[in-house]
């Protein structure tokens, strides 16, 4: 899948999870950049689908088209006025071999458009609501993130964005709390356990920290994209992943999980 990094003029305010987890904040703690140049984007991404090999090989992003994320520093919803999104859709809607995709926890913002929900994924982010009140304050409450998914399955496919999936003691009760509530809805997923920050660390509240701060049991993990991250130990890990597949099949096929890690 790829996710675009373009340079941009302008910015927006934006808070929640900027403040704790997200990963957009470790260089950019209260903004957002609004992207004028959607155009060059969009030629961008049709030129590096161009030289990707088609037929594609069907893998764990999709089986047949090269995914975009369209979101990877915004909420979409969320800046709904800032953009011709409509443009970005319609470019998706009709590219033989691309796919749009992002993440949201607005998306009762989401507005109307045409869409060819074969061509573009929205994938809702769901955490246990005690957790949404301390990570993402002022996002949509779980309950109503919910109530808007029959809607958006309508216009998009939909899929699940369990993430982060934070460790904390009972943290599997609450996941069950969540999962009792998506029942009878149809849908897949991506699970992504918590990545943290040294520099998260050193900003954020004593309440944020309490649940993502936890030195005793992670571990390092640098990146390409910032050095001081820290994840769950390995061996720890691979426990908790267990516990987690354990419980969701309770509910919902285990292979409706498109990842897990």
């Amino acid at each position: 899948m790829l996710s675009l990094l373009i340079l941009c003029t302008g910015v927006c305010d934006v808070g929640a999870c900027m403040k704790s987890y997200c990963y957009v904040s470790r260089h950019n703690p209260d903004k957002v950049y609004i992207n004028e140049n959607v155009d060059n984007i969009l030629s961008s991404v049709d030129k590096w689908v161009a030289k990707q090999p088609w037929e594609k090989i069907p893998n764990q992003v999709d089986e047949k088209y090269y995914c975009v994320d369209i979101g990877c520093s915004t909420d979409v919803p969320l800046m709904g006025k800032y953009y011709d999104w409509q443009k970005v859709f319609d470019f998706f809607n009709y590219h033989e071999r691309a796919k749009s995709t992002f993440a949201t926890k607005y998306p009762t913002k989401m507005r109307d458009y045409n869409i060819d929900p074969q061509k573009n994924r929205i994938r809702v982010s769901l955490m246990p609501q005690v957790y949404s009140d301390v990570l993402e304050p002022n996002t949509d409450k779980i309950t109503d993130r919910i109530a808007a998914i029959p809607k958006l399955q309508q216009q998009f496919e939909v899929h699940i964005n369990f993430s982060p999936i934070v460790y904390h003691p009972g943290w599997l009760a609450e996941y069950d709390k969540l999962f009792k509530q998506l029942q009878g809805i149809d849908f897949k997923s991506e699970c992504i356990f918590l990545t943290y920050n040294n520099v998260q660390h050193e900003r954020n509240t004593d309440a944020v920290n309490a649940l993502c701060w936890k030195p005793e049991i992670q571990e390092h993990k640098n990146s390409q994209y910032v050095d001081g991250n820290i994840r769950y130990q390995w061996q720890l890990k691979n426990e908790m992943i267990c516990q987690f597949k354990e419980l969701y099949q309770n509910y919902f096929s285990i292979k409706s999980i498109r990842y897990i890690f």
